[in-house]
């Protein structure tokens, strides 16, 4: 009889620490996943020093007799001694900076025209476009030049800027829209 007892409890014991040990498994598998999730988040935190962008000028350009594309093009410098590349993609967010509260936006679809290379310490330009409905003019004078400039205005009302999020890199590359005179700016042609 004590023998019967005895070996139930081996046999219950035995199916314990099987149940304990793949529980332990699972945990743990979970947990790593967890942490090492959270901690990439954690231990590479945007870069927004290492590309700085500067507004170089803006244009419109046609896309078809309804639409313009308002490209803005800016000077990256690249302000670390290696050499930097993104490519237009899916790792690559552009958002809108908002003035009033500087959240982030995703409202005015931007994109990217080409990537970039930047060798570590130089600057290289790229541009950036927004298309909006847009009749264009039938000739170009002093009409048509107000149009493109209302055109402009209204895609920079409200916005400080764009900002470029490299996912690859961790890179933030903060891009200013703000134009201080537009009536007056020879970077504004059709």
């Amino acid at each position: 009889m004590i023998f019967v007892n005895t070996k139930k409890i081996v046999l219950a014991g035995t199916f314990g620490c099987v149940f304990l040990l793949l529980l332990a498994l699972i945990l743990g598998r979970y947990s790593r996943a967890s942490s090492s999730t959270s901690g990439a988040s954690a231990a590479s935190p945007w870069n927004t020093y290492a590309i700085e962008g500067t507004l170089a000028g803006v244009r419109v350009r046609e896309v078809d007799a309804a639409h313009a594309a308002v490209v803005f093009l800016y000077d990256l410098d690249n302000r670390t001694s290696a050499d930097y590349r993104f490519a237009k993609g899916p790792d690559v967010v552009i958002m809108s900076r908002l003035k009033t509260s500087e959240s982030l936006s995703s409202d005015a679809v931007a994109d990217i025209e080409t990537g970039a290379f930047l060798p570590a310490g130089n600057r290289a330009r790229v541009a950036l476009e927004v298309v909006q409905p847009f009749t264009w003019p039938a000739q170009k004078d002093d009409k048509a030049e107000r149009n493109f400039r209302e055109l402009i205005a209204g895609q920079v009302a409200g916005l400080r800027g764009f900002v470029l999020f490299d996912q690859g890199s961790r890179y933030q590359i903060e891009l200013p829209a703000e134009i201080p005179d537009l009536q007056t700016s020879a970077a504004v042609r059709p």
